[in-house]
């Protein structure tokens, strides 16, 4: 199961704040394509109302998450997570 840290949690609370989304509202983990040459997942997060049809729901401190069906098993025991870049706090896969 992927886990979502608590410095990733409140980073994405704070991303739905800011948006004016519903506090029922979750993020859902999407499926962007591959990078090229490398063969690794691009992966989109976006602010949800519900889960798609296909969506895996579970929640974590506190949140939301509808990861798409197609990456429940490449981010099993996968940790979100915040670095802290030069830009300001970032999210980070580990």
């Amino acid at each position: 199961m992927l886990t979502v840290t608590k410095k990733a949690a409140a980073l994405l609370k704070a991303a739905k704040a800011a948006e004016g989304a519903a506090n029922e509202a979750g993020i859902r983990i999407r499926k962007e394509g591959m990078i090229e040459n490398d063969g690794m997942l691009a992966v989109g997060l976006d602010i949800a109302d519900e889960p798609e049809p296909d969506d895996e729901e579970f929640e974590q401190q506190g949140l939301r998450i509808f990861v798409e069906d197609a990456l429940v098993e490449p981010l099993d025991g996968r940790t979100l997570d915040v670095s802290d870049a030069n830009e300001g706090p970032e999210l980070i896969w580990r």
